[in-house]
């Protein structure tokens, strides 16, 4: 069965150089994705299209090497990607960082045939809670093609999610809802077309440690109690088709 992802993202780390008061993940962990999990996931599953493809942390770029290892397996296994999205803090340069990133660029635009006006953007993220970007790491950035000005914004507080650091400052004015990290099920759909079987998923998140997520916007803690399964010991069709680990979690819950 081939994977088709609306949108995918990876954590690269779970490693930060901030602690910011609104941070949905809670306290950094020194975790990093590795090879191991990379290999296992494009290993183990067929992967024909990713729409969208997110790469998160923690803070991106202290992880670098594994962005531009996971951009070069995209390659060698021909994979179509539509266009990429991140965001990072602009507190620390990463040379295999901006690598990958470059090499993605242009695998994109040499697979569309065309010459892509989005094939994708890099964000610094400047709000009340995070301190301003260090101008030397800008001024690296700032000639990317797919790089978006730095401008500092007010984060409202309707927007601020009640996990993490953020739910213990009391930030938040939303309530929790696990429901996003447990009803997977709508998540996904089976199609056939011209002849081949595609798991289609809407969103995906896999975690630093090689965990499947349904949601990608909730704390460390939360993510690792409420994961589908982990792709160093299972393909995502077994995850999805053959019943995930949260099934049998919630039966005991």
């Amino acid at each position: 069965m081939k994977l088709y992802y609306s949108r995918l993202q990876i954590e690269l780390t779970r490693r930060c150089n901030q602690k910011c008061a609104d941070c949905c993940r809670g306290d950094e962990q020194k975790v990093d994705i590795s090879k191991e999990i990379i290999d296992a996931f494009f290993e183990k599953n067929d992967i024909y299209h990713i729409g969208v493809l997110l790469f998160s942390g923690g803070e991106p770029t202290l992880n670098g090497k594994m962005l531009e290892y996971f951009v070069d397996k995209i390659i060698e296994k021909d994979i179509d990607v539509d266009m990429f999205i991140l965001s990072i803090n602009g507190l620390s340069y990463s040379e295999e960082f901006v690598s990958g990133l470059n090499k993605l660029r242009d695998y994109i635009i040499l697979k569309s045939g065309r010459e892509r006006l989005y094939p994708g953007r890099l964000m610094v993220t400047q709000d009340q809670f995070h301190k301003d970007a260090d101008k030397e790491v800008i001024e690296k950035l700032k000639h990317l093609s797919y790089f978006s000005p730095v401008e500092k914004h007010e984060m409202e507080e309707e927007n601020i999610l009640p996990y993490g650091r953020a739910y213990e400052n009391g930030l938040s004015k939303q309530e929790p809802d696990l429901s996003k990290l447990t009803d997977y099920q709508k998540n996904y759909k089976v199609k056939e077309y011209e002849g081949s079987t595609y798991l289609v998923i809407e969103y995906q998140y896999i975690s630093a440690n090689g965990n499947v997520v349904n949601d990608g916007c909730q704390s460390y803690d939360l993510m690792d109690e409420y994961a589908l399964g982990n792709v160093q010991k299972q393909c995502i069709e077994e995850i999805y088709i053959k019943g995930s680990e949260i099934d049998k979690r919630l039966k005991y819950i």
